[in-house]
């Protein structure tokens, strides 16, 4: 099975960075629902080729769980007060209405496959990925049916402020028993388009 190993799990988010925005309502769990964006598809392409692809002309296989993942991290409980720089440089740039909707949608396990990203994409099932990874040569078996793939990602649903003219999500990506990265990214639309603006690793595999 997957080994992971998360780099914190203690802080929501740091009282400086608190101390920085004014207060705004934080948007309750029961108002959290699995409605797609029109934006979604361009978030998940930005934040996908920013973290993973790291180049729009990698044209290696995204295979993608299906459905959003709840599993890590535990909203923005990854980061702590000891953050790393890229961490504190995200939330700083990060609003607080932000912030709150993706912890509270960091909760959902959203259907993924209407959404179109522009990278070739491959959609697992939750029940195939528990029938992929449960076997002694899981990984020998995920290199023989995706032989192009760039590891298996999971993603989180997508966090916006009031305007979505701001949005976080999370993108996890493993690659083999003890390889691995997960990152919150940060991103930005700006005359239409979003941009993946900031991202910050809260995991790596050990």
């Amino acid at each position: 099975m997957l080994r992971i190993v998360l780099i914190a799990v203690t802080l929501i988010t740091p009282p400086a960075v608190a101390a920085q925005k004014p207060a705004e309502p934080a948007q309750s769990a029961s108002a959290a629902t699995c409605i797609a964006s029109p934006d979604d598809a361009a978030i998940y392409s930005a934040a996908l080729t920013k973290v993973i692809l790291k180049d729009r002309d990698d044209k290696r296989q995204i295979v993608l769980l299906s459905q959003t993942s709840t599993g890590y991290p535990p909203g923005l409980a990854a980061f702590t007060a000891s953050s790393t720089p890229d961490k504190r440089e995200l939330l700083d740039s990060a609003s607080t209405a932000t912030r709150n909707d993706f912890d509270t949608k960091a909760k959902l396990n959203c259907d993924l496959t209407s959404i179109a990203p522009s990278a070739s994409v491959a959609f697992v099932s939750p029940k195939e990925s528990d029938e992929l990874f449960s076997r002694a040569e899981e990984w020998n078996d995920f290199a023989k049916k995706y032989p192009n793939a760039a590891g298996f990602t999971t993603v989180s649903a997508i966090g916006f402020d009031a305007s979505h003219h701001q949005a976080l999500v999370y993108v996890g990506n493993s690659c083999g028993m003890l390889c691995g990265t997960g990152y919150v990214v940060l991103l930005e639309k700006k005359k239409d388009k979003w941009i993946a603006a900031k991202a910050a690793k809260i995991w790596i595999a050990s």
